[in-house]
């Protein structure tokens, strides 16, 4: 990364945002593209029909196995010639009671939410460790954390492993200059965008800040993490959840 301090620290450095049309993701990638950094947005499923994001180009990320992983990386090592930061986005979730998902539906979401983004975490550990250093970062949710949430039983579960597995791998990397860390999101401004003013209004009562997150701020939590001033933090689940939440 650059040794300037300030808004110039990102510029030039290669960013991957895997899923990055999905919540925060614009967020992110526009947090980043501001900073001058080159970024490649990983476009999970039919990558023709994402429209691109000002600033980024898109590459088609198949996370569906190790190969098909690597192939992406590959992709986005050469558009970007190089890379110094991973940031995994979690897509919206679908909900409904724990007893009525079905055995596909669980095994989909575990596939998806866990597993893809481990294979995606290993890979560039394997890249970033070979350059000396990097970040990994992968939004999650209180859910992960608390258990306390009805209706997402399927995604909770595979982010709570998702958290576990960022530790165990931070703590292996951590002499190595790779920092990895979880971002653990909580009602957020592109979860309830279609909530009418009463519901919002009945949301908002159970936040102690009063209102819901913004998805630039958490766009800003990321160059935090990204960024030098961060290197002492690895193994972390920031949560955000304006004091709905604390540890």
């Amino acid at each position: 990364m650059s040794d300037e301090a300030g808004k110039n620290e990102f510029a030039g450095v290669p960013v991957v945002v895997v899923g990055a049309h999905a919540g925060t993701g614009p967020s992110v990638v526009r947090a980043f593209v501001t900073q001058g950094a080159r970024v490649a947005a990983g476009v999970i499923g039919d990558a023709g029909s994402a429209a691109p994001l000002d600033g980024a180009v898109n590459i088609a990320a198949n996370l569906g196995n190790t190969d098909s992983v690597r192939t992406f990386f590959d992709a986005c090592e050469k558009a970007l010639d190089g890379l110094s930061v991973v940031v995994l986005v979690a897509p919206p979730v679908k909900t409904k009671s724990a007893l009525d998902f079905t055995e596909l539906e669980y095994r989909s979401v575990i596939e998806s939410e866990l597993m893809a983004p481990i294979l995606c975490m290993q890979e560039a550990a394997r890249r970033l460790v070979g350059k000396g250093g990097g970040r990994i970062i992968s939004f999650a949710s209180m859910s992960a954390k608390t258990g306390v949430h009805k209706n997402v039983a399927p995604y909770a579960a595979a982010k709570g492993g998702l958290i576990t597995f960022s530790r165990v791998l931070a703590a292996e990397l951590a002499h190595t200059g790779v920092t990895v860390n979880v971002i653990a999101t909580a009602l957020m401004d592109v979860q309830v965008a279609k909530k009418s003013a009463e519901e919002l209004a009945e949301i908002v009562k159970g936040i102690p800040v009063g209102r819901v997150g913004h998805s630039d701020e958490a766009a800003h939590a990321v160059l935090f993490l990204a960024s030098e001033k961060a290197g002492y933090v690895t193994g972390e689940t920031l949560s955000l959840s304006g004091g709905r939440f604390m540890d």
